[in-house]
């Protein structure tokens, strides 16, 4: 058992460091108005299916301008469907919104991903990632040629969305990121990027627009989006496990344009090792969960720490072993290189214990004397000051 245990111990401390430790999901939709209601539904889907896959709702952060489960025009209150039959209800009782309403601004979006926040910000609302966090950013709504709108108030461009996760890699706040986008002229939105290591795609190219799949004329709009819907379609379909090995390669070929009756774009040229590499990269890889334990680096000082740790554990061993073996019982070794002697000599033990046993109780003694006389000397002042009066 005891070979067992040091041999744990060995496996875990050379383990290597995984890739990435966490995946993080920032979904965000910037539409109001029950128009609108398509926008919410798709960042909905994706919050299920991401939540279906294993990233809780603890790493997922959730931009929901207008609440249509609520609006008084809904059919159906309390509810968002996505498909006309009504078989799936995305609001439901298991639905944490971290951004609501007016709380869904362009500056509260850069300053949730660069984590200019102040200190008084709940962590739900933050998004609390390192350089060994993937993270998949969504975002739908109305767009044109390099802008997205924000609520029909203000609009975030390309450029503002580069610079932020320019910041963001500075600050070491991302392993690998996937960045879609759903609206029209979807692809301008990820061509100025410049950070490394992220991977983007789009519902269509500029002058194009993104169209919805079909309406609910109980609902009376349209409930999703075409380019959401198929990647839905494949994440629904083809990814049902955790240990799904279909990759984001897989999923990129299944678009098929004369259904989505737009052109879907790819970026691909600032990921390490490129194209190819790019597409290898599991699904799973940001849509799902991650359950890997990174160690310190074992570089200079620490790696002699934890070989100290590892030689001063197996001492221990060694000395219970020979405790068993020997079958006589021994005193605890907490360190086995300053208490050898007394290990082996229970008449030092004895000794060294009535020393103790005798300073402990000199010290009791003057901390009774001590109390006495305080005692004292408050008798004789209550006694001077009563004789006074």
């Amino acid at each position: 058992m005891i070979l067992r245990f040091t041999a744990l111990l060995l496996a875990v401390a050379t383990l290597a460091c995984a890739e990435h430790t966490s995946n993080w999901a920032v979904l965000v939709s910037t539409s109001r108005f029950w128009f609108n209601y398509r926008h919410l539904a798709n960042v909905l889907s994706l919050y299920r299916t991401v939540k279906r896959l294993g990233i809780p709702d603890s790493q997922i952060i959730l931009m929901l301008p207008d609440d249509m489960a609520c609006n008084p025009r809904n059919a159906f209150p309390g509810t968002v469907y996505n498909n006309a039959d009504r078989a799936l209800d995305l609001y439901g009782d298991n639905i944490e919104v971290d951004y609501r309403g007016y709380e869904v601004t362009v500056e509260n979006f850069i300053r949730l991903m660069t984590d200019r926040v102040g200190e008084d910000m709940p962590r739900s609302k933050r998004l609390l990632t390192d350089d060994r966090s993937n993270i998949l950013v969504y975002m739908t709504g109305h767009g044109g040629n390099e802008f997205l709108k924000f609520q029909d108030a203000e609009e975030i461009s390309a450029f503002d969305l580069a610079d932020a996760f320019a910041q963001m890699w500075e600050k070491k706040r991302y392993h690998e990121m996937l960045f879609m986008i759903d609206t029209c002229q979807a692809n301008t939105m990820y061509s100025k990027f410049y950070s490394p290591n992220i991977i983007a795609t789009g519902s269509s190219e500029i002058d194009q627009s993104s169209y919805s799949h079909h309406a609910d004329n109980d609902v009376g709009v349209a409930v999703i989006d075409r380019y959401t819907y198929y990647n839905l379609d494949f994440l629904e379909t083809q990814v049902r496990e955790p240990t799904s090995k279909k990759t984001l390669g897989d999923l990129f070929d299944s678009y098929d344009e004369s259904k989505i009756h737009s052109h879907p774009g790819f970026r691909y040229d600032l990921f390490r090792d490129g194209e190819q590499a790019a597409k290898q990269r599991l699904v799973m890889d940001f849509f799902g969960n991650v359950q890997n334990v990174e160690l310190e680096s074992s570089n200079g000082g620490n790696e002699t720490q934890w070989k100290e740790d590892l030689e001063h554990l197996q001492r221990i061993i060694d000395a219970a072993r020979a405790r068993h073996e020997g079958g006589r019982e021994q005193p605890y070794l907490h360190n086995v290189d300053n208490d050898e002697a007394v290990a082996s000599n229970p008449l030092l033990e004895q000794e060294r214990a009535a020393k103790i046993d005798m300073e402990n109780g000199w010290r009791r003694q003057a901390i009774g004397a001590s109390a006495l006389l305080g005692c004292i000397g408050l008798w004789l002042v209550g006694f001077y000051v009563d004789s006074g009066k």
